[in-house]
């Protein structure tokens, strides 16, 4: 046997690779539009699954110090990434979600990629809570709630808050407590007051007290000697 039909067979074997310009984009009014394409399209093809993926929105944030009357500004610009889903052709449903720099050389083996391009945050949003919804893995659901807690949206606390409210698998519901404990003090410290006072699960008012415990918030002293008191 030849050595270039050896090396034929060996890339055969390995399957397709597929690079950046090799990904399909996906058109639709909106992320959810283009989701539900992407999905559709995927189901078409003859693979068992195949990925479906954005970029992650980021926003880049300022801190200002004021020492002696010097003002120090400094803006920090996140690393652009995205965001990648393995999706099942027999339902449709996700199997993982992984993280890739964007800033790196991606080769995807053997999968092909629906690129659904840069959302804003608030439509990123909406897919996410829809996947930490619907799929039925736990993993899944947990990373799904890990990642909507990173969102910037105004829309994800109260999301969060029904979640670790509402959502029938304790371990989830932990994860949104989680999920909100990453969120700004304004957003995060209220919620997880409420959790800590009201849930009826006592893991997950346990989990929601820890995470309260790890902010330097006033608020939280307060409301752990009022805790103390009424015992």
């Amino acid at each position: 046997m030849s050595s270039a039909l050896i090396a034929a067979l060996l890339f055969l074997a390995q399957g397709r690779v597929y690079t950046f310009p090799d990904f399909v984009s996906v058109n639709g009014d909106s992320l959810k539009a283009r989701y539900d394409n992407a999905i559709a399209q995927g189901r078409r093809l003859n693979g068992e699954t195949f990925w479906v993926a954005w970029e992650m929105p980021g926003d880049g944030n300022t801190r200002t110090t004021l020492i002696d009357g010097i003002e120090v500004s400094q803006t920090r610009v996140p690393e652009r990434a995205a965001m990648f889903f393995l999706a099942r052709k027999s339902d449709g449903g996700i199997e993982r979600i992984r993280i890739v720099t964007l800033a790196q050389d991606i080769r995807v083996h053997d999968r092909p990629v629906y690129w659904l391009g840069k959302p804003a945050s608030d439509e990123s949003s909406g897919v996410l809570l829809d996947i930490a919804r619907t799929t039925t893995s736990t993993a899944v659901r947990k990373d799904a709630i890990f990642w909507l807690g990173q969102e910037a949206s105004r829309l994800v606390p109260g999301e969060l808050e029904k979640l670790a409210s509402n959502d029938p698998d304790t371990e989830v519901q932990k994860q949104a407590v989680f999920a909100l404990s990453q969120r700004r003090n304004d957003e995060s410290i209220p919620t997880l007051m409420r959790i800590a006072r009201d849930h009826s699960n006592p893991a997950v008012r346990k989990q929601a007290i820890f995470w309260l415990g790890q902010s330097r918030d006033p608020r939280v002293l307060e409301f752990f000697e009022g805790l103390l008191k009424k015992k």
